[in-house]
Order: C-alpha cells, then sequence, then structure tokens
C-alpha cells in the first residue's frame, strides 16, 4: 500500500474500500468524486470517459449492471460497496445503497401507478361532483377524479394553484363516500414546519366547504388535519439506530396517505416511506418541482415529473395533475412575473422587472407587490429595510399578548440564503435584536421568535417549530401556535425548551412549506453556489403580498444561469 491509499490520508469509507475490498489506488479519486457528488444531492456520479468501465481494476469493490439495475439474468445482483452502470451512454458510479433505493422506488411507484384505488361507492365523477357547482375548476376537478380512481396519485403545481384547497375537498369526499364508516387518513410532511403549516391549512379549509356536502365532515377533516406531522415521526425513525418502527414487515395502518412538499424528500426518505406504506393504501403526494430540492441526496420528485411529462400516455403520466391557474398573484403581478422569469431561466427579464422597482428611502411599495432594494454589499443595516418591514418587525417585538405576537410573526420575514456570516441567519438575527434592544432603552424587553433546531418528544416540538419569547402573565416564557386554530398558544417554560436559534431571519431552506405577508429576500453573492434558481424561486413565492428583493443583479444572472440538474439515476429505473 502506497501513500496515496494510506489509511492514515483516506475518508474512513475509502479506507475501508482498499482494505475490505481490495480497491485498487488508482480508483480512489473515483470514489472521492462520488462522495462529493453524494454530498451535493447527487446519487451517482459521471466517471471520465477514459475510465475503464468493466468489472476489472475495481478489485471486489464493484460490479456492472445492466440499464434495468440487472447483472443480465432475472436474479437480482449481489450487494457489493459499488455498482456500474450505463446511462444515456455513459458510465456512472453509484453506491450500492442509492443503487438499491433507487431501484425499489422505482418499482413501488411504477407497481402503484399502474393499480385502481379500492372501490368507492360511488364513481369519481359523481363524487366531484357532490361538492356542487362553482367548487373547483377543472384542473383541481381532474386532480381529485385521479386521486379517488387510482392508489397513486402526484399533483403539483406553484403557490396559489389550490394544491391544498384541492387537498381539502378530496379529502372531504373521501370520508363522505364512507358514509361515516371510519377512514383512516394520515397527513406527513418532511419538517415540522411543513407539517404545521398543511394541518393549518386543512384545518382552515374545514370552514369553506359546500353545505352540499353531510354533516359531520367538516370535524372529522379537522380530525384529520390533527393528524398532520413529519415523515419521521410517521415512521417512526429512531435516530439513535437509523431506522424506522413502520417497514415492509411492520407497515402503517392507513387508508389514505398524503405527503406535501415532496420535493423536500431525500431518497433514503422516499425508500422507507414506500417501504413502510401497505400495499392497499392510497398515496397522494403534493408538490412543487421548482422549488428546492432535499438537502440530502436526491431528486425524486423532479425525476417523477419529467417522466410523466416526458410520456403522459404511461402509468405514471396517468397518474400526475399539474395545477397551473394561480389565484395568489392575480393581484401581486409582480411576483408572479418575477417568479415566472425564475422558472423560465429568463435572467434578461427578472434584471429588468427588478431594476424597474428599485426601491428608495421613504418610497412606498409598488401595488403589484414587488420591490428591489439594491445590493446589500455583503452588510445589513436596519435603514435600509422597507419602513413596511421595520414596522412589521416592531409589531413582533411590541406585542403585548402571545395571540398578536404569534400574529404578527406569520406576517413577515426575512429569508437569506446562507446560515452564518454577516448576511447569514445568524448575523441578521443579531443584528435585528441589537437594534429592537437600542429601541427598548431600557423598558420591557423586545419580544424574540425562536425556531426550534431538533425533534424534541418531551415537548412534542419539531424542528422548524416557529414560536415567540416574550413575558406575559409575569413570567417570560415562549408561545407557539396550538394544534387547533381558536386555541391559545401553547406555553413552554424556558427551561423546557429544546435547541433553537432566533428567527427574526431564517435560511430560505427552513422556510419551505411557509407564507407570510411580507417577505425580505437576500440573496448570496453571486459566486456562491448557493446562488441557484431554486433558491431564488422557492424565497420569492413565500410572500403571499410583497417580496423585496436585496442583492446584487450579478447573483440574479449567476442563478439563472444554465441549470445543471442533480445526478442521479432514478429516471433510468423508471
Amino acid at each position: 500500500m502506497n501513500f496515496w491509499t494510506s489509511p492514515d490520508l483516506l475518508p474512513p469509507e475509502i479506507e475501508l474500500l482498499v482494505r475490505r475490498w481490495a480497491l485498487p489506488a488508482e480508483r480512489v479519486d473515483d470514489v472521492k468524486q462520488l462522495l462529493a457528488a453524494q454530498a451535493e444531492g447527487g446519487t451517482a456520479w459521471v466517471l471520465p470517459a477514459s475510465s475503464t468501465t468493466g468489472p476489472g481494476g475495481w478489485g471486489a469493490a464493484c460490479q456492472v449492471v445492466g440499464p434495468g439495475g440487472s447483472q443480465g439474468n432475472d436474479a437480482p445482483p449481489a450487494a457489493t460497496p459499488l455498482v456500474l452502470r450505463h446511462h444515456a451512454g455513459l458510465p456512472h458510479l453509484q453506491s450500492w445503497r442509492y443503487f438499491q433505493a433507487e431501484q425499489t422506488i422505482a418499482q413501488r411507484l411504477l407497481a402503484r401507478s399502474a393499480l385502481p384505488a379500492p372501490a368507492l361507492p360511488r364513481d369519481s365523477a359523481t363524487l366531484v361532483a357532490e361538492l356542487g357547482p362553482n367548487q373547483v375548476n377543472p384542473q383541481q376537478a381532474r386532480a381529485i377524479a385521479c386521486a379517488l380512481d387510482h392508489t397513486l396519485a402526484l399533483i403539483t403545481g406553484g403557490p396559489g394553484t389550490g394544491k391544498t384547497y384541492t387537498l381539502a375537498r378530496l379529502l372531504a369526499l373521501l370520508i363522505a363516500a364512507r358514509a361515516g364508516a371510519r377512514v383512516d387518513i394520515r397527513l406527513a410532511a418532511p419538517t415540522g414546519k411543513a407539517a404545521e403549516r398543511m394541518r393549518e391549512a386543512v384545518d382552515a379549509a374545514a370552514d369553506q366547504l359546500p353545505a352540499s356536502l353531510p354533516t359531520g365532515v367538516r370535524e372529522a377533516l379537522r380530525a384529520t388535519a390533527r393528524s398532520a406531522s413529519t415523515l419521521h415521526k410517521l415512521l417512526g425513525f429512531n435516530p439513535g439506530t437509523g431506522h424506522c418502527r413502520y417497514t415492509s414487515e411492520t407497515p402503517l395502518q392507513c387508508d389514505v396517505l398524503i405527503v406535501d412538499e415532496c420535493s423536500m424528500v431525500d431518497t433514503l426518505q422516499w425508500q422507507a416511506l414506500l417501504a413502510a406504506l401497505p400495499p392497499t393504501a392510497r398515496l397522494i403526494l403534493l408538490g412543487d418541482p421548482h422549488q428546492l430540492e432535499s438537502v440530502a441526496a436526491g431528486d425524486v420528485l423532479g425525476c417523477l415529473v419529467r417522466r410523466a411529462r416526458a410520456r403522459p400516455d404511461s402509468p405514471l403520466g396517468r397518474i400526475w395533475v399539474e395545477l397551473t391557474d394561480s389565484h395568489r398573484f392575480r393581484e401581486r403581478a409582480g411576483i408572479g412575473a418575477l417568479a415566472a422569469a425564475v422558472v423560465n431561466l429568463r435572467a434578461d427579464d427578472a434584471v429588468a422587472l427588478l431594476a424597474a422597482r428599485r426601491l428608495a428611502a421613504g418610497d412606498a411599495p409598488p401595488t403589484d407587490g414587488l420591490t428591489w432594494l439594491g445590493d446589500h454589499a455583503g452588510r445589513f443595516q436596519w435603514g435600509r429595510l422597507p419602513q413596511s418591514v421595520q414596522l412589521a418587525l416592531l409589531a413582533v417585538a411590541d406585542a403585548p399578548t402571545p395571540q398578536e405576537a404569534l400574529a404578527a410573526l406569520g406576517r413577515v420575514r426575512l429569508l437569506t440564503a446562507h446560515r452564518e456570516n454577516l448576511m447569514g441567519a445568524a448575523g441578521i438575527n443579531d443584528a435585528i435584536q441589537r437594534e429592537l434592544l437600542r429601541r427598548a432603552a431600557g423598558e420591557r424587553a423586545p419580544n424574540e421568535p425562536i425556531i426550534i433546531n431538533h425533534n424534541d418528544p418531551e415537548t412534542g416540538l419539531t424542528n422548524g417549530s416557529v414560536g415567540v419569547v416574550m413575558e406575559s402573565g409575569g413570567a417570560r416564557a415562549a408561545y407557539f401556535p396550538a394544534a387547533a386554530s381558536d386555541a391559545a398558544p401553547r406555553k413552554v417554560p424556558l427551561g423546557q425548551l429544546p435547541e433553537h436559534s432566533p428567527a427574526w431571519a431564517m435560511t430560505i431552506h427552513r422556510s419551505q412549506g411557509s407564507e407570510f405577508d411580507q417577505v425580505v429576500v437576500i440573496l448570496p453573492a453571486h459566486e456562491s453556489p448557493l446562488a441557484t434558481r431554486e433558491l431564488i424561486y422557492t424565497a420569492v413565492t413565500r410572500a403571499r403580498q410583497c417580496v423585496h428583493v436585496w442583492g446584487g443583479e450579478a447573483t440574479v444572472r449567476a442563478a439563472l444561469g444554465e441549470r445543471a440538474l442533480r445526478c442521479t439515476l432514478l429516471e433510468a429505473s423508471l
């Protein structure tokens, strides 16, 4: 063994391949590239054209599989640490773990897409008609019918297209069709914040159901909303062991499972979820493929949509419905126009939209909901924030009751690409807190929003839960939204709080699944790897009424340049 493969110089994963699987020294760099690709969200790496693609030259560490994932016969391949697979004429290197995960996901989703759903007392057209006239548009009606008729349904769309509105009516019809019989419906999302938002939206939608539906459906829908949880909680994930309580041997007990914000679900979560789901249960997937992908490796939702779009007559194509009619930005055309320019990689249009809405100090925001604050040059300044944002932040800090503080917090947020540095969440939170303490001048300490950083079984708080620390009733404590929309905020003593961070500003990744009246989007430097189309789109579309973009033109152009997809092989398996 030479110094290139010395265990002291190698990552532990590669050291194991060298020691136990006889990986040759000339393959070490290939494996390092694979690990780097996985760290950046891919599940595979394209080998250089000069690389040998046969099994020779890899020791015992690698095997070659065919395009369908087999070795050319009906038997599945035996496990090896690495897999070589050709796709689109190029050799790809994968770890066995991700190869197996993508094979499992493809097989289970394709099988589900071809299965009819369990029979209902009435056909889907009759059930949709029971909603009454003008309740859903044609796209929403098609999405509901698709989910009623199939064991798997994929419903995608941007903000304001009515995904949750459609979901609530679908669930109401499933409940009503059982004529009082119990239907076990589970709601899940990748993060605590997304699950909380899902619960709030479905709960609120219960009040808007048509009067034509039977008595009791509203209350049953509210009870369903209260069941919303994270995927980790749904599957009984144990971080200590890395295993889930629910598996193919001990499946979940449910008739219907709805997963929201699917773009955030990574490859290994998809594998665990599909393994634990009973074969007869309906699986309804909601998401926006233009949003940020999962933090961990994979692009499953994007792969499914691209495959369904390419083959609309395939089983996968027939279970996909895209909602395109957005209501949210009809009166906020500036936000909608910027989102469209970003999605379609039209950098000149995006820059022109911003330049026409440059906001000077004291200017009122335009009625179309979009402003540009110019380049921040890496420095946060309170005075550069629009007056409407300053007043909204002060309303949170000065609110006299927990209810008012939480309501005010739901109306404004600063979103940034980075967690650290002066223009990251940590630096901005420090700067805002200093400004608010200066303004308080020794009077009552300002209220402070916080975000929970880890799931905590003891308090029931989940990663991404947002609350407010403030004095109420003579004692300082943290307050979080209650499970029921009409209930008082939940009080948690400061000594019982799990690890948390200030939340005047939060990263764009952590904002997924949230909505705010006003959003300040703080762009990274143009050379940052975080300057991407998905990042800007996700941030801009968190706003309901107004988005203030703060950053340089160069960042917008860099983000909307040629887009490189994460390298995965799921589409090849599909």
